[in-house]
């Protein structure tokens, strides 16, 4: 596999969907699942800028009845407001809190609020100091219910630091987010779903192979100072997570 990533010909053709080289493209892993619920992922513009295909890129390729909107205060944005005011959604955000709906233990009252209306989820895509940012400034979207779940899962996120071992990517998150669902009959789903994290997986999979070699570039064009090498290094032990 290396082999070809160190090839620099092959290194430079880039896929036409996600702009990536080809060596580093996951697009083919992606089917896209058709759900009820509308998810809408409100991505930070550092975060789209990053690369054509992180994990909110993965959500929105994933699922049909999905949207990605980038911006920080989405207070006054058009096509925000014309979902929160088309009366055939229930909006909801996903985000943690007190009174948030736990979709992992609902009551059968909750259950039939999101049978009867299709779930409009919005989701917050940026680093947890950008979030809180964009859920404060937004103030059409801090209003809303909260809805949230139970895991223990550790996330397979293993080249980006978290703030504690439960917090999940955002590709992570939908993926329980809509397995929930599934399991309480709000969604019927039809196993595309999972293609998400596979996706997902390999991504970070191809990029751990990358950075354990010194000697390849990255496909920002820059190669991985020795520190960076051992703490990704350190992260492929614990690889057994993407399995």
């Amino acid at each position: 596999m290396l082999k070809d990533l160190k090839d620099t010909n092959s290194y430079r053709i880039k896929c036409m969907g996600c702009s990536r080289p080809k060596t580093l493209c996951v697009c083919s892993l992606i089917k896209t699942s058709q759900i009820r619920s509308k998810i809408v992922i409100l991505i930070h513009p550092m975060e789209a800028k990053k690369e054509k295909l992180g994990t909110g890129r993965i959500t929105h390729t994933g699922l049909a009845n999905s949207e990605l909107i980038m911006g920080i205060d989405f207070t006054s944005d058009k096509k925000v407001n014309d979902l929160l005011n088309d009366e055939s959604y229930y909006p909801m955000v996903l985000y943690p809190g007190e009174d948030a709906l736990n979709i992992s233990a609902p009551s059968s009252e909750e259950v039939e609020l999101l049978k009867n209306k299709i779930p409009l989820i919005f989701v917050i895509d940026g680093t947890w100091p950008c979030a809180k940012k964009m859920m404060k400034l937004s103030t059409n979207i801090n209003q809303l219910p909260r809805i949230s779940f139970s895991s223990d899962k550790e996330s397979a996120f293993l080249i980006k630091h978290q703030p504690h071992k439960q917090a999940l990517s955002t590709v992570e998150s939908v993926h329980v987010l809509v397995k929930e669902l599934g399991k309480y009959g709000v969604e019927d789903l039809d196993g595309n779903e999972d293609s998400m994290i596979d996706a997902f997986k390999a991504m970070v999979q191809k990029q751990i192979d990358i950075a354990s070699d010194p000697n390849v570039p990255t496909y920002r064009g820059r190669k991985m100072d020795k520190q960076r090498v051992a703490l990704v290094r350190e992260k492929k032990n614990r690889s057994f997570i993407l399995k």
